[in-house]
């Protein structure tokens, strides 16, 4: 019996009151049906509404901007030469002869044009027959001279034997009057004849006469030397004047003779002539004249292997800018060829207008292709750029924003978009600049990537709707 009752103790009641106990339980069942309930629809929906997202396209450094973060510089502008010459006429008259046309290569020197001289070669007639008078006056000034002087020398010897005939005329009076003196001794002596004073008297007497006659020769030969001297001076003077005269009119000639140099247009240094401005038969002038119809210049030449590249640099980035600094350069005219170069120098003013100061760029070696004007791209690399990016030997960095490289399992990768899908993509990362960083293996150039929204990106394949989109497609 005891056993029976036991038994009938575990029997359980169908009819009892379910338990507080009960209830609670039945209440947590149905919260967790909800909760996965909307777990369901919450998936369905990040499965059926694509994701909003903000998109960019991957692109090489080479093709950034002034604004570019990525610590190069590029800036646009034209192909200069450095050395050009607008040449001119010196003097207003008729073109005559135009011997260069446009593209023409001219050597220094080589002759471009000549100028109507038909009125200087008179001049130049005259100024030489003027000359050729000068120079005959001057041969007579200089044999007049030379027959003065002859004079001179003439009369000078003249006075020498004058003075020597008075001396001898001196010493024959000097001997007569030294006899007459002991003659008249021996006759008061007694000792000679009377008369032969008288015969001393006389000869003394005589050479009186000729010392007289010999003196009076001699003075009148310093007269003729007096006359020579004066003679001689006044050639001499006549000789100077002729020789002004002469030099003035050689003067002349050479004025006239450097005016005709003048009328021949000569290149001012090697190259090619980029411009034709006036033509055969048109009136041309030193400058343009107002209100007239003469041409201010003839050509224009330019020296080919002074060619560069100008480019206008933003203010802002001037200090990126430094003279000697390496340059790549490419020209639009030759798409796909680089030409390394290097700074030339910066122009020292600011265009106001613009805030943008030029910049000259050498190139490495001058293109024979180049012409002026042609339209080009600067890349100004900095200090550490690898040897050889100027001659694009190096690949560009592919870059992207900073924010489209998310980091799973380790791996860094971005989400790259295929039409209105994504597929996440693992890459390798170098450097990063500014809000930029360096792809350097996984994506290709231009590939689009997620760069906002990428939190709401969960598996491949993910429809996604673009919002906006930085930077160029």
């Amino acid at each position: 019996m005891s056993d029976m009752s036991e038994l009938a103790s575990l029997r359980i009641e169908r009819t009892a009151r379910p338990s507080g106990t009960t209830r609670r339980g039945r209440w947590r069942r149905w919260t967790i049906l909800l909760i996965l309930a909307v777990a369901l629809v919450l998936a369905c929906h990040a499965f059926l509404v694509p994701a909003t997202v903000t998109v960019a396209p991957a692109v090489r450094a080479s093709v950034q901007g002034d604004d570019s973060p990525s610590g190069e510089l590029s800036a646009a502008g034209y192909i200069v030469a450095d050395r050009q010459s607008t040449v001119s006429a010196k003097y207003t008259t008729r073109l005559a002869r135009l011997l260069v046309r446009e593209a023409a290569v001219v050597e220094k020197g080589q002759l471009l044009a000549e100028l109507d001289h038909r009125e200087l070669d008179a001049g130049i007639n005259e100024a030489e027959a003027d000359v050729a008078r000068a120079e005959a006056l001057v041969g007579q000034a200089q044999a007049g001279v030379a027959q003065a002087e002859a004079e001179l020398t003439a009369a000078k010897a003249a006075v020498q034997t004058a003075a020597a005939r008075v001396a001898e005329a001196q010493a024959g009076m000097d001997d007569a009057t030294r006899r007459l003196h002991i003659d008249e001794t021996l006759v008061k002596a007694q000792a000679a004849e009377a008369n032969r004073v008288d015969d001393r008297r006389t000869e003394v007497n005589l050479a009186q006469a000729r010392v007289t006659a010999a003196e009076q020769t001699r003075v009148e030969t310093e007269a003729r030397v007096g006359v020579a001297v004066a003679q001689v001076g006044a050639a001499k003077a006549a000789r100077v004047s002729t020789d002004a005269a002469l030099l003035a009119a050689r003067a002349r000639l050479e004025t006239l003779r450097a005016r005709l140099e003048d009328h021949f247009v000569r290149a001012p240094f090697a190259g090619v002539v980029t411009e034709r401005i006036a033509e055969e038969g048109e009136i041309v002038a030193p400058v343009s004249i107002g209100g007239t119809q003469a041409k201010g210049a003839i050509v224009t030449v330019i020296e080919s292997a002074s060619m560069q590249a100008e480019v206008d640099v933003a203010e802002r980035h001037l200090a990126r800018v430094k003279p000697g600094g390496r340059a790549r350069i490419t020209v639009d005219a030759f798409p796909g060829e680089v030409f390394p170069g290097s700074v030339q120098r910066i122009l020292p003013l600011v265009d106001r207008g613009k805030a943008t100061v030029k910049a000259r760029g050498d190139f490495r070696k001058v293109d024979p292709r180049f012409l002026p004007n042609m339209a080009v791209r600067v890349r100004f690399l900095p200090p550490d750029a690898p040897a050889g990016a100027e001659e694009g030997l190096v690949p560009d960095p592919l870059l992207v924003p900073t924010a489209a490289v998310v980091t799973r399992d380790s791996q860094p990768g971005v989400w790259t978009v295929d039409g209105d899908r994504v597929r996440h993509v693992p890459v390798k990362t170098g450097a990063t600049r500014g809000d930029q960083i360096e792809i350097t293996e996984g994506l290709a150039e231009g590939a689009t990537v997620v760069v906002k929204g990428v939190a709401a990106l969960r598996r491949d394949g993910q429809r996604i709707r673009v919002r906006q989109t930085e930077g160029r497609l």
